[in-house]
């Protein structure tokens, strides 16, 4: 056997997934993106981040939703009960964020038209953002079990793993005097979900998931999870891109 098909046998399910999206080059991009990197700096424009925030609230409304189909789907109560922690994590503690964000800032957005379209902002999905839900839940609704883990595989660890690189760089940056705590504040508090240990463990918890998931799936099975798990990072990628450019339809159908 090669030195490299024994490494590949040693390999996690969870390290063998980042080391196909590191592959890709996006991780390397993300690392440097510059939404994030203006986030550090204080230089990112509140409107750009508003645009983000926003819709980022959609994409978790449908990311609770995909959980919640998953843990229908999953083998044991206990992992049913997980599931549906997992939604409830998105739902109260990352929207709890986004709301503080939305009465920070006065407004109150409403997804779509509807009945409760004149309570509020009205807001649509961008096309980013619209992509990337419909293609999770297309897979988490049609494919199996292991695909569908996968595929919210990465909102979970990439966020993780920015906010981590982004904790340890402000960290350096104050150790410097060269970070703005004052005119930061605005971005610590994301910083602080997302890099922090209990968000950390969250994710700890899923890739255990989809290490338990991918037992006993073959190789074509395994090809599947990767190209989830690079499109994902592709996606997570596109999402901080799409404020930068303040990407729309170019005709509002509310």
């Amino acid at each position: 056997l090669s030195v490299s098909f024994c490494h590949w046998l040693e390999m996690s399910v969870c390290d063998d997934l980042w080391n196909a999206a590191e592959k890709t080059g996006v991780l390397d991009a993300t690392e440097k993106h510059p939404f994030l990197m203006q986030m550090l700096s204080g230089s990112l424009p509140i409107p750009t981040f508003k645009h983000y925030v926003v819709q980022d609230a959609m994409y978790l409304t449908e990311f609770a939703s995909c959980l919640r189909m998953l843990g229908k789907r999953a083998p044991t109560p206990e992992l049913k009960d997980r599931f549906e922690d997992f939604a409830e994590g998105a739902e109260e503690a990352e929207m709890a964020l986004h709301r503080g964000y939305f009465d920070s800032w006065g407004i109150a957005p409403v997804i779509g038209g509807g009945d409760k379209a004149s309570e509020g902002m009205k807001v649509d999905k961008t096309p980013t953002t619209l992509l990337y839900t419909s293609y999770m839940t297309s897979i988490v609704a049609t494919r199996p079990f292991y695909e569908g883990v996968t595929a919210l595989l990465p909102c979970f660890w990439v966020y993780q793993w920015v906010g981590d690189i982004m904790l340890k760089k402000r960290e350096a940056m104050k150790a410097k005097g060269e970070y703005d705590a004052e005119g930061n504040k605005v971005y610590d508090k994301w910083i602080d979900m997302y890099g922090g240990e209990e968000f950390e463990k969250e994710v700890k918890d899923y890739k255990q998931i989809i290490e338990d998931a991918a037992k006993g799936v073959e190789e074509e099975g395994r090809e599947k999870m990767r190209e989830h798990m690079k499109r994902g990072c592709v996606m997570e990628y596109m999402f901080w891109d799409q404020s930068l450019k303040d990407e729309k339809f170019q005709f509002n159908i509310f």
